[in-house]
């Protein structure tokens, strides 16, 4: 698995996964996933896309396989941004389709913003562009006790979240909580903190990169309400809603959102 060294306490992996034909020179589109997860929650979109696209899956610094150290580790959009330009710049790779999850999507709304050159048509994957203003508390109590625990004590507490369960399999269910089980309670911690801190509605109109949202109809993360305030925020932006289907589109749904995905850079950014 590659890697991009960015200091002596930072080291960036990435998957880098291209069966286009050698001859043609193939377009490049980066999957980003969200809070706590890493580059293998994009596992079944690979199949779809590495025929068509070269396909990137770059882990957040300090999870996945990337490092940072746990005590000097401080969130930011553009920190995290900046890191991305890193890793196409050390491919030598221009410009890209960028499809994020989540907060990953929100890493792209702030990718678009910042390096539009960079940014051939932008996917946001159940994406707010804050988060929904909530206690301390929740289903598995206060957050932050239970991340002290574990982020696998939390993810399984507020699974519901991020995975409809009435649709992933059990299997997927608790592979998805092993795998953000993977990031410390440190890190999780500080970019749950930074996360409820975020609000990019007063940058949308400033985002014209052609933009697709999909979302589940009913996510509770990144409510239909709010999709529909960003869609008409964004001035160059589709909505395309999946009908009674919670949060986690992405991994539930590959083949419609690749499918979308097609359909909208054919029309949109081709």
């Amino acid at each position: 698995m590659p890697s991009l060294s960015m200091g002596p306490d930072v080291d960036l992996y990435y998957y880098d996964d291209d069966f286009t034909p050698p001859w043609q020179s193939a377009s490049a589109i980066l999957l980003q996933h969200g809070f706590s997860r890493n580059g293998r929650f994009w596992y079944n979109w690979v199949p779809l896309l590495a025929h068509e696209f070269r396909v990137l899956r770059p882990d957040m610094r300090g999870m996945g396989e990337s490092t940072v150290s746990e005590y000097r580790y401080e969130p930011s959009l553009d920190t995290f941004v900046d890191d991305l330009r890193s890793i196409l710049d050390h491919l030598g790779i221009d410009r890209v389709v960028y499809v994020g999850e989540s907060f990953g999507g929100i890493m792209g709304l702030k990718f678009a913003h910042k390096y539009p050159e960079r940014t051939r048509a932008l996917v946001l994957c159940n994406t707010p562009c804050r988060l929904p203003r909530r206690e301390r508390s929740s289903p598995g109590g206060d957050w932050d006790a239970t991340m002290s625990r574990s982020i696998g004590a939390w993810s399984t507490a507020t699974i519901n979240n991020r995975l409809d369960t009435r649709f992933a399999p059990q299997g997927m269910k608790e592979w998805y909580i092993s795998e953000m089980d993977r990031t410390s309670s440190s890190i999780g911690r500080k970019l749950q903190a930074y996360l409820d801190t975020l609000d990019f509605s007063p940058q949308l109109k400033e985002v014209e990169t052609p933009t697709l949202l999909l979302v589940g109809e009913e996510s509770p993360t990144s409510t239909l309400e709010q999709q529909q305030f960003m869609a008409r925020e964004l001035p160059n932006s589709r909505l395309v809603v999946y009908p009674g289907l919670g949060h986690g589109i992405n991994s539930i749904y590959p083949e419609w959102c690749v499918a979308q995905v097609r359909e909208f850079i054919a029309l949109r950014a081709p």
